[in-house]
C-alpha cells in the first residue's frame, strides 16, 4: 500500500513549457479489528497513492490479542496500475503471507496486452473444484485493486453497485455492493460525510467443493467508505463482516491524509514581464 513528490522549483525557472497541475492523493491509514466489537483481533494499515491515471496500494495485517496465541498470521500486500477514465485496471500484485509457522509468496502480473503471468512459492496442491479458469485470472482485479475500485467508483457515483471480479492467486470471487447511504463518520481521524454500504461476498472458482452449502449461506456484511472533500478516491473507514465465530469489525484508529498537486499537461509559458512579444513569420515573396 511511492510518495509523490514535487518537482524542484529551479525547473520551472528555466523551463519552455510551463506544467499544469492536477490533483493526487495520498492516504495513510491504520485500522483495529476485532470479535463482538471487544475481543482485539490485530491491526492493518492501508496505504493509498491514487494520481490523475495510477495507483498504488499497500496492506499489512498482523493477528493480535487472544487470537494470536492460536493464529500467527503476517500479511504484506501491494498492488499497483493505472486509472483510464475512472476504471481501475490492475498491473501488478505481491503478496507475501506468514501464517501457523508456513509462508507462501504470491507475485501476479498482467501485461497492458492482457497476458497474465503468476509465481506462487510455495504452489498450491489442489486448486479447488472447479479451479478458477485462464479466463478468471485474465479478466479479474487483485484483491487490493478491487478494493481500490469499489473507492474510486464511492468518490466519482456516491453509489453502491456492481460485483467486483476479484482472483487472488487460487479463488476466484465477486465483491458485491448494494443499497447505499450517506451517514455522517467522526472516528479514527476523519470527520465527514461516509457511504455505508452492503457487502456480499460470493465464492466462485477455486474452492472446496464439499463445503458448497457453507458457501451458499455466506452472510452479508457492510463498508463504509469516507467522502473525503475534493478527493477522487474514498477510501474505506469501517467493514463489519458477520462469521460463523461472531461479528468481525474492522474500524479506522489513525487518518493520514497528503494531498499534492502533480504535473499532468504541459501548456505554453507566458512571457516574462517586460519580454517583447515574438515577431510573426515573414511572408513569403509572392
Amino acid at each position: 500500500m511511492t510518495f509523490l513528490r514535487p518537482l524542484p522549483a529551479v525547473f520551472f525557472a528555466v523551463a519552455v513549457l510551463i506544467a499544469k497541475p492536477a490533483h493526487a492523493d495520498r492516504f495513510a491509514l491504520e485500522y483495529d479489528g476485532n470479535l463482538f466489537g471487544i475481543a482485539p483481533l490485530g491491526g492493518i494499515t492501508f496505504d493509498l497513492n491514487a494520481g490523475a491515471d495510477t495507483y498504488d496500494v499497500r496492506a499489512t495485517m498482523r493477528t493480535g490479542g487472544v487470537l494470536r496465541w492460536f493464529d500467527k498470521t503476517d500479511i504484506v500486500a501491494a498492488a499497483e496500475g493505472r486509472i483510464d477514465n475512472g476504471a481501475v485496471r490492475w498491473r501488478r500484485y505481491d503478496l507475501d503471507h506468514l501464517y501457523s509457522g508456513k509462508r507462501r509468496s504470491t507475485s501476479m502480473r498482467l501485461s497492458p496486452d492482457g497476458v497474465f503471468s503468476a509465481e506462487i512459492r510455495p504452489n498450491y496442491g489442489h486448486w479447488g473444484d472447479p479451479p478458477a479458469t485462464a479466463e478468471d485470472r485474465r479478466t479479474s482485479r487483485d484483491p487490493l485493486s478491487s478494493l481500490a475500485a469499489m473507492a474510486v467508483d464511492a468518490a466519482r457515483t456516491r453509489q453502491c453497485a456492481g460485483a467486483y471480479a476479484t482472483f487472488d492467486g487460487l479463488t476466484r470471487y465477486d465483491l458485491v455492493l448494494s443499497g447505499g447511504e450517506i451517514r455522517r463518520y467522526d472516528a479514527g481521524g476523519f470527520e465527514g460525510q461516509a457511504l455505508r454500504c452492503r457487502l456480499r461476498y460470493v465464492q466462485l472458482r477455486g474452492f472446496n467443493q464439499s463445503k458448497e452449502n457453507e458457501r451458499r449461506r455466506q452472510p452479508e456484511g457492510e463498508i463504509w467508505f469516507a467522502l473525503a472533500e475534493d478527493s477522487n478516491i474514498a477510501p474505506p473507514v469501517r467493514v463489519v463482516i458477520p462469521t460463523p465465530f461472531g461479528r468481525v469489525g474492522v474500524h479506522l484508529t489513525r487518518w493520514r491524509r497528503a494531498s499534492v498537486d502533480i504535473i499532468t499537461e504541459p501548456v505554453p509559458a507566458e512571457p516574462a514581464p517586460g519580454a517583447l512579444p515574438e515577431a510573426p513569420p515573414e511572408a513569403s515573396p509572392s
